[in-house]
């Protein structure tokens, strides 16, 4: 009986400790409604509704592929990268959706379309035994290696670059009489005989897009028709200036365009051009004062008088620039000062130079040592119409100065007769190469 009684009691004892300690298995229906709350916030997944795991679902799915199925959103975004080479390339390592939108044609289209103009690369640079080397003026990550802008076979040959412009390059071939336009960046390569009444002992030329809306500033000069516009200077033997203009839109070279000169004038080879609107300019090697000005649209050519102070100066201190719109100008580097002079109509219907602003060097170069008139390769070396900048090689430094603020920066560049600025678009799949013949 003790013995019974004691199993009672302690039966009696382990069912009062049993709800205590085991309420998930010993607990009432009552006492069980706590553990299952506790349960549906520890489970979620578990005792949710239907409809719940439905809305569950569809939050997961949607945040993530917000961006990879969105590809109209993803364009946008991308669009508005900056156009330097590395950005686009940089978003196509994100994952395989960004890089097919980055490297999408059309969308390469449209993202030249958006930003319009090309950054300035870098400069093409000539040497003295006829190489040819692209020079990069960005720095790291959009410094483009040398390699990657070339002219191909035309690195090395015995040519000349005569014009860059709107991403093509114009090469005077003086062996096989021809001129190319070259893009650096895709290889492609249109080869033009030259007219035999030109004289390819003295030509000059330049190359420009023939889509001249907007200022030439759609964002497709690259892949647009082009114009050539090859100019012969010497007279000799009563031999007027001469020049002709090609286009790749009909395939063939238009009407001989010349002008009456002054008998015996020596005007030579002329140095590289400068567009201004839909006008050509080029400076006179030997006529220190001459301006050659060709209007595309009228196809007139004439001879300007430039500022007397050109009269002064050799044509490598002397540079035709653009002011304002389609404002003709001209700086001259003096060993002290640049002076910029703008080309205006007067009340009479005569055209006058008027001095417009002069900056002295030291102003302008902060790390300029003492200046003297002995010092040589003090000149100019080229010009960049987008930008209104100047290139001049001084002191064994090449500086870039802004003409409307004059910023200067120094740039990592050697010495060459002359400074071409090249503007492109660097995108992926811009690579091919073509020749085409003429």
């Amino acid at each position: 009986m003790e013995r019974q009684q004691h199993s009672e009691v302690d039966a009696g004892i382990c069912r009062r400790r049993s709800p205590r300690l085991h309420p998930q298995i010993h607990g009432s229906d009552q006492g069980a409604a706590p553990a299952t709350r506790r349960s549906t916030r520890l489970r979620p997944q578990t005792h949710t509704s239907d409809k719940g795991a439905r809305l569950i679902h569809r939050r997961r799915r949607r945040r993530g592929t917000l961006l990879e199925n969105n590809d109209d959103m993803l364009w946008e975004i991308l669009l508005r990268l900056p156009p330097q080479p590395s950005s686009l390339l940089r978003a196509s390592t994100v994952c395989k959706c960004w890089r097919r939108v980055a490297t999408d044609p059309q969308f390469l289209r449209s993202f030249r379309a958006h930003h319009r103009k090309a950054p300035l690369l870098g400069l093409l640079v000539c040497g003295t035994n006829h190489e040819k080397e692209f020079h990069s003026v960005m720095d790291p990550p959009n410094r483009i290696p040398p390699k990657r802008i070339t002219l191909g076979c035309y690195n090395k040959l015995l040519c000349y670059v005569l014009s860059c412009r709107h991403g093509r390059v114009l090469i005077e071939d003086i062996k096989s009489k021809e001129v190319a336009v070259c893009d650096p960046i895709t290889g492609e390569q249109h080869r033009l005989s030259v007219p035999p009444e030109l004289d390819m002992n003295n030509l000059s030329g330049a190359v420009l897009c023939a889509a001249g809306e907007q200022g030439h500033v759609h964002g497709s000069c690259h892949s647009s028709p082009f114009k050539v516009v090859m100019l012969s200077m010497y007279i000799h033997n009563n031999r007027r200036p001469l020049i002709r203009v090609f286009s790749s839109e009909t395939g063939k070279w238009g009407n001989l365009i010349s002008i009456e000169t002054q008998p015996k004038t020596m005007y030579g080879p002329c140095s590289s051009n400068t567009l201004v609107g839909n006008i050509i300019y080029w400076l006179s090697r030997y006529a220190r004062d001459v301006i050659i000005e060709f209007d595309l649209e009228g196809q007139n050519l004439t001879l300007i008088k430039g500022p007397r102070r050109m009269n002064d100066f050799s044509i490598f201190r002397c540079q035709i620039i653009q002011i304002d719109d389609s404002i003709v100008g001209v700086a001259i580097l003096s060993y002290h000062d640049i002076q910029v002079w703008r080309r205006e109509v007067n009340s009479e219907g005569v055209s006058i130079w008027l001095s417009q602003r002069t900056v002295a060097l030291h102003n302008i170069l902060n790390t300029l040592p003492q200046i003297s008139e002995t010092i040589p390769w003090n000149k100019l070396m080229g010009y960049d119409e987008d930008t209104n900048a100047i290139f001049l090689y001084m002191h064994d430094s090449a500086y870039m100065i802004q003409l409307k603020s004059m910023h200067s920066t120094k740039l990592d560049v050697r010495y060459s007769r002359e400074y071409y600025p090249f503007r492109s678009f660097y995108l992926q799949g811009d690579h091919s190469s073509f020749v085409f013949m003429y």
